[in-house]
């Protein structure tokens, strides 16, 4: 017996990504999926919106509220979220989320990033590997997390339904009833890695969703810069 969690995954409530709620929490189950992470960018509305979805369609699917809140030391996600937080400076959100019996969780700790003690003594649990980070940024991660002696977490930062299955993890035994145990389970109990490599445009096809959303002159010669980059040098923007 076994039970499947995916953690870091936006909606519609994030500026570059399109996914409905609904459609996710759906796409979720038809996956097999049996816990499932919404990490918006900045708020929690994609997930309680998530929350929402399954409780109105009887789906079983455990939904964490969540999100990934832009610090000034890059992302950091609040696991377990009671009240939508929003502080601009990463220890007062760490804290913030810890106050709320929440978990911390680093994601792609080596993609725009200034880490330091003050940070990393507040984490719970590492990223070690991102659907779309390099192969050597997610080992590095990996690294991070025996050196702090952190239990490691994989994501697919899904922007998109079919990025959703790019990394998912497995726990041993029956999935827990309440939210202390998944907690616990987090931090404590076994786990295994499914993933898959993701397409090198999927982090370009959101960008291109945000120019979409709040056109932006930089944002589209970056994009065009981009996607000639990736046409011609493509083993730059290798995954894993």
């Amino acid at each position: 017996m076994s039970w499947t969690l995916i953690v870091h995954v936006h909606t519609k409530h994030s500026p570059d990504s399109l996914t409905e709620p609904r459609a996710l929490v759906r796409h979720a189950v038809a996956l097999g999926v049996d816990v499932l992470a919404v990490t918006d960018h900045n708020t929690w509305r994609g997930a309680v919106d998530a929350l929402g979805a399954v409780a109105g369609a009887g789906l079983p699917l455990r939904v964490i509220v969540a999100s990934e809140v832009h610090t000034d030391q890059g992302d950091v996600i609040g696991l377990f979220l009671q009240d939508d937080l929003r502080p601009a400076r990463a220890p007062a959100f760490c804290d913030a989320v810890h106050e709320q019996g929440g978990l911390v969780v680093l994601p792609h700790p080596y993609k725009w990033h200034r880490l330091d003690e003050t940070l990393l003594s507040r984490v719970d649990l590492v990223e070690v590997y991102n659907a779309r980070t390099a192969k050597a940024d997610n080992a590095r991660a990996a690294e991070l997390a025996r050196q702090r002696r952190l239990p490691e977490l994989a994501g697919p930062d899904a922007h998109r339904l079919g990025e959703l299955d790019l990394a998912r993890v497995e726990f041993d035994g029956p999935l827990p009833a309440e939210q202390a145990g998944l907690k616990e389970a987090l931090l404590r109990s076994p786990r295994r890695f499914h993933t898959r490599t993701g397409s090198i445009w999927n982090e370009w096809r959101s960008q291109a969703t945000l120019l979409m959303r709040r056109p932006n002159g930089r944002l589209a010669w970056n994009l065009a810069r981009g996607a000639v980059r990736r046409v011609m040098k493509p083993g730059e923007y290798a995954l894993g």
